[in-house]
C-alpha cells in the first residue's frame, strides 16, 4: 500500500476507539476526529483469522489486511505498516494513511440500498476530507441503486474458484463529480468483494475478503 501520511490518525486501536461509537452521522465522527498527528506504524493485532485483500487499480498497490477492531457493524482493519480501513457491513466507511484520506460518511442509506429495503430513489450521500489547510471538506451526493444482477464471482487469488453472488451497483452523484460503486454479496447478504471509490487522488479501491 501506499506510505502513511501526516493525515495518517492515531494507531488501529484508537481509530477503533473515534470510529465505532456506535454512531456514524458524520458530524459526530469528523468531530472526534479533529485530534491529527504524526504517529508510528503499529503492527496488526488480528482479532480473528479472516483477512481483506485489498488493492488500488490506479497504483497498483495491493496488500492484504487482517482485522484488528469490531464494534456492531464497523470493523477496522490494518496493513503491516499501519494504513487502516474502516467498513461498515462492508461498506467503506473511512481512510488512514492513504493520502488523500475518506475521514467519513454516512453509510446508512447506502447500506439499505444493498439489502434492497431503501427503495430505488435517490438517497443522500455524505462524505468529508481534509483539504491542504487540515480543514474539513463536506461533499454531498445523491445515490441510487442502478442495478442488480446474480452472477459468480470469481477469487482474486484463485482464478479457479468461484462462487455464486448478487452484484449491484449503487451511482453517487454531485454537481462537480460522480462515481458508480459495485458490491457482489453471497447468499447471506455479506459483501465478499467491492469496488468502492474513495478520494479524487485515490480512486477506486477493490476488495474480497480472502480464507486463511
Amino acid at each position: 500500500m501506499m506510505p502513511a501520511t501526516k493525515h495518517l490518525l492515531a494507531p488501529a486501536l484508537l481509530v477503533a476507539v473515534l470510529l465505532l461509537t456506535g454512531c456514524d452521522r458524520v458530524a459526530r465522527v469528523n468531530e472526534a476526529l479533529e485530534l491529527t498527528g504524526n504517529v508510528s506504524a503499529i503492527t496488526p493485532q488480528p482479532i480473528s483469522p479472516d483477512r481483506l485483500r485489498v488493492s488500488l487499480p490506479d497504483t497498483g498497490a495491493v496488500a492484504v489486511l487482517a482485522p484488528v477492531a469490531r464494534n456492531r457493524d464497523v470493523t477496522v482493519w490494518q496493513t503491516l505498516d499501519g494504513i487502516t480501513l474502516s467498513f461498515r457491513r462492508g461498506v467503506l466507511v473511512a481512510t488512514r494513511g492513504l493520502g488523500d484520506d475518506l475521514m467519513s460518511t454516512d453509510v446508512a442509506a447506502g447500506i439499505d440500498l444493498l439489502h434492497a429495503t431503501g427503495g430505488d430513489g435517490y438517497h443522500p450521500h455524505i462524505r468529508s476530507y481534509l483539504d491542504g489547510e487540515d480543514q474539513t471538506v463536506f461533499q454531498s451526493y445523491q445515490c441510487r441503486r442502478t442495478g442488480q444482477a446474480a452472477t459468480s464471482v470469481r477469487s482474486m487469488e484463485r482464478a479457479d474458484r468461484a462462487r455464486s453472488a448478487r452484484r449491484i451497483e449503487m451511482r453517487c452523484i454531485s454537481p462537480e463529480q460522480e462515481f458508480t460503486n459495485i458490491f457482489w454479496l453471497d447468499g447471506m447478504g455479506r459483501v465478499i468483494k467491492s469496488r468502492q471509490w474513495v478520494s479524487k487522488a485515490v480512486q477506486y479501491m477493490e476488495t474480497e475478503r480472502v480464507s486463511r
